[in-house]
């Protein structure tokens, strides 16, 4: 464990995280892994083709000139009700920008605040009894992963839920992540919420994906996989998830005969299909028939339609591309070199460079919510470190 939690330290040093649970995704390359895979509640059997298709490659250049058809909003908080320091935008509305205020201390009461986009002012909307972890939103719905963040395992945890409209704070699931299992990245797409949580049985890990209905508030579990580690670790353990329409993208480690090796998958309609396999992924995204793909080397963009594939080639190995995100079928959203925000566009197979303000400061990775991408821009040679968000509306 001591290993695992370097290599975690490693990374996020590299890779510039911008907020805890990215400590916890790149800490995962044990050797945990398992089979006995399906989209329903039933064991299902999965067919799995482990061949994928060789494709054509294309370069993506960098393009610095002004995108005429996108112009960004831009807010700077400097309101003395927004704290300072690196923030990271979790989640975004027409009205509003929100944000975990992490408090640095040996007592941890994160905050959850709420940036106006109108008053350019901002609202504290929870505070925690603990840490706050994992903040995304559906709607007007913000759901988070709230505990003893000063531990990474053997912690007990629960996902909250804040209706915007009323302020009411809930509890819809709770549990324990326990023999160095970590505690649930939440991640959405339409109306599911979702996350990983683990099941120690004896000397097998069960790892579950468990799906999250926001307009029901029904909960399913989509995938089941068994890692024993009787003797030589035997089976599969899902190390991250990712819903993308009717499919879903699984990162596994796989284990057998005393070989390990990482994959990325897709499950649909009860069958699995091996994207990747044995690729140092850092972020992955999905949208109908192409996935994306960040790792030391850059961004790639696989078209399996089209059996064509798309590379950008990171500027720097030092800190590498990384929080690739679909804002349509044929752009992707990704950060390169913690400094510069792209947008990956396969149809002209240029890199359009959204920073407009001069490089040297760092950005947040991006999110893109309701139809808006974002990120922060930290200037820390500033006194005040001043913080800018930049939104761009996509449609």
């Amino acid at each position: 464990m001591k290993y695992i939690l370097m290599i975690a330290s490693a990374l996020f040093l590299l890779v510039g995280c911008s907020h805890k649970e990215e400590i916890k995704k790149e800490s995962l390359g044990e050797t945990r892994h398992a089979p006995d895979t399906s989209m329903s509640n039933e064991a299902t059997p999965v067919s799995t083709n482990e061949n994928p298709t060789t494709t054509s490659e294309h370069l993506i250049s960098i393009s610095k000139d002004p995108i005429d058809h996108l112009t960004p909003d831009s807010y700077e908080l400097t309101d003395s009700s927004c704290p300072k320091g690196m923030i990271a935008p979790s989640y975004i509305t027409d009205q509003s920008i929100f944000y975990v205020d992490d408090q640095s201390s040996e007592q941890p009461r994160d905050q959850i605040i709420a940036f106006s986009r109108s008053s350019e002012t901002c609202d504290v909307l929870y505070e925690a009894t603990e840490g706050i972890n994992s903040l995304v939103g559906i709607d007007q719905t913000l759901y988070w992963t709230e505990y003893d963040t000063r531990r990474t395992s053997d912690v007990s945890w629960t996902i909250h839920a804040l209706d915007l409209d009323t302020g009411k704070v809930q509890a819809i699931h709770e549990g324990e992540s326990t023999n160095e299992n970590p505690t649930p990245i939440l991640t959405t797409h339409d109306q599911s919420l979702n996350w990983i949580q683990y099941e120690v049985k004896d000397d097998r890990v069960i790892s579950q994906v468990i799906n999250y209905d926001a307009n029901t508030d029904k909960k399913s579990t989509l995938v089941t996989t068994e890692l024993n580690e009787n003797g030589s670790p035997d089976g599969d353990y899902i190390l991250e998830q990712k819903r993308t329409g009717n499919s879903l993208l699984l990162h596994k480690a796989i284990s057998k005969d005393g070989e390990r090796r990482l994959t990325l998958e897709r499950v649909a309609d009860d069958e699995e299909h091996t994207l990747l396999t044995d690729e140092e992924i850092l972020s992955f995204d999905g949208a109908d028939d192409r996935f994306a793909y960040t790792s030391d080397e850059g961004l790639t963009i696989v078209d399996s339609g089209k059996e064509e594939t798309y590379r950008f080639k990171t500027t720097s190995k030092r800190t590498p591309s990384d929080a690739a995100v679909f804002v349509n079928p044929h752009t992707v959203a990704f950060r390169d070199r913690t400094e510069n925000v792209y947008l990956a566009d396969l149809d002209t197979r240029i890199a359009l460079s959204l920073r407009r303000d001069g490089f040297g400061h760092t950005a947040s990775k991006p999110i893109y919510f309701n139809d808006t991408l974002c990120f922060a821009v930290l200037k820390e040679e500033s006194l005040d470190e001043s913080v800018t968000f930049y939104t761009y509306k996509m449609k």
